[in-house]
């Protein structure tokens, strides 16, 4: 893994097949279910699938986009093709996909042609328009049942995702404190954590698995959901919860900037507090507590940032780097969650914060100049080298106070 995530990665990366690298029998077999010569090709500009993903327009005008791998050169390709159209075949009609038109699979070539969506990309930074029309497509998607649908189960299908902090751990990476600094120090305890995240993903509702900007259209009035290969029957909350850190990557116009860089404390706070809100305020938020949130974040960050160290996929050049993008940004959007874990840790255990207590005028004299040297006469700088001990009338001195306040954090 390299240390370069400071930039906000186009989503896209697949060496693509175009019309003409298909062999002869294969664009006829394509031409015919078309019903008519191909005239023009448009590949699609974002994803990271090196197949063929084009819209293909014929002589007569009709239309199809079509995707296509060969078994023997991208097999994963193949292999997502046909669970892509398998699983759109079955999705219910208020599910807002593309519809599939047909498949063709000789067992060497996978091809597969969905309705034509005429649409786009969101804009990124997001339009807060547009990124509310997108989560209410995001509500109707967790709002399906998936009872009946043959589709896996996510506590088990996803439980590869959870796994991830142990092979950090088990497996150190050196570039980890530079991409994810808060990290190294608690692998442990995001071991743990992530090791809930398969059990807090159980559920009945239809699961995209992989919602991203570049897998979403937006059309006119309405938003469109496409590439579902990975499908699943799980939590409502569990698409929410993977998109989100998405966004704050990306940023949103006119509330957060995007997560471009070595944001400071107080931006990724302010990141995190704004997802936060957007998660709270969905229907699929309601009845989930911190803690399965702060599990899942946890697991889908480390999926990304070990996959993001494996080597370069060579017909997806960019993959890795947005993988690695991904997992370094996406801690952020569990910080709201943890600190109220925390603090609902700390009241059931009894623990409070001291209040505030209002500091006795100064009376100890001015600063000398280079009073921060060992040497400094002032009364200032004595009392500061004085060893912690009782004061008057039992009082402790700051030092002590402040042992004392850092051992409670």
């Amino acid at each position: 893994m390299t240390s370069e995530p400071h930039v906000v990665p186009h989503p896209s990366g697949g060496r693509r097949l175009r019309w003409p690298d298909l062999p002869a029998a294969g664009r006829a077999a394509v031409e015919q279910r078309l019903g008519g010569r191909v005239v023009d090709e448009r590949s699609a500009e974002t994803g990271f699938s090196p197949g063929l993903a084009s819209v293909l327009t014929t002589a007569s005008g009709a239309r199809a986009f079509v995707k296509a791998a060969r078994e023997a050169d991208e097999p994963d390709s193949a292999r997502l093709h046909r669970a892509e159209a398998r699983v759109t075949a079955t999705l219910p009609a208020a599910v807002p996909r593309p519809r599939l038109l047909w498949v063709h699979d000789d067992g060497d070539w996978v091809v597969a042609a969905y309705e034509v969506v005429d649409g786009r990309t969101p804009a990124i930074p997001w339009d807060p328009d547009e990124l509310d029309a997108v989560l209410d497509a995001v509500a109707r998607v967790g709002a399906t049942s998936a009872v009946g649908l043959d589709l896996p189960d996510a506590a088990t299908d996803a439980a590869g995702l959870f796994t991830g902090w142990e092979r950090l751990r088990d497996d150190p990476d050196p570039a980890l404190a530079d991409i994810a600094p808060w990290a190294p120090v608690r692998l442990d305890e995001l071991v743990d954590l992530a090791g809930q995240g398969a059990a807090a993903c159980a559920g009945d509702a239809l699961v995209h698995g992989d919602l991203r900007a570049d897998n979403l259209l937006v059309s006119g009035g309405r938003v469109v959901v496409v590439d579902w290969p990975w499908a699943m029957r799980g939590a409502a909350f569990f698409d929410l919860v993977g998109f989100l850190p998405s966004v704050g990557m990306q940023g949103i116009r006119g509330r957060t900037d995007p997560l471009a860089g070595p944001a400071d404390v107080e931006h990724r706070r302010a990141v995190g507090t704004e997802l936060d809100a957007l998660f709270r305020s969905g229907p699929s938020a309601a009845g989930i507590d911190d803690a399965q949130v702060l599990a899942v974040v946890a697991g889908i960050t480390a999926y990304f940032l070990d996959s993001g160290r494996r080597p370069p996929v060579p017909s997806i050049p960019r993959l890795r780097a947005f993988q690695r993008a991904q997992g370094c940004r996406r801690g952020v959007a569990g910080g709201a969650a943890r600190r109220r874990t925390v603090s609902a840790r700390r009241r059931a255990a009894g623990i409070r914060r001291a209040p505030a207590r209002a500091r006795p005028p100064d009376a100890r004299g001015p600063r000398a100049p280079g009073c921060r040297a060992a040497s400094c006469p002032c009364t200032r700088c004595a009392a500061t080298r004085a060893p912690a001990a009782a004061g008057p009338r039992g009082r402790r001195t700051r030092r002590a106070r402040s042992a004392r306040g850092a051992s409670r954090r």
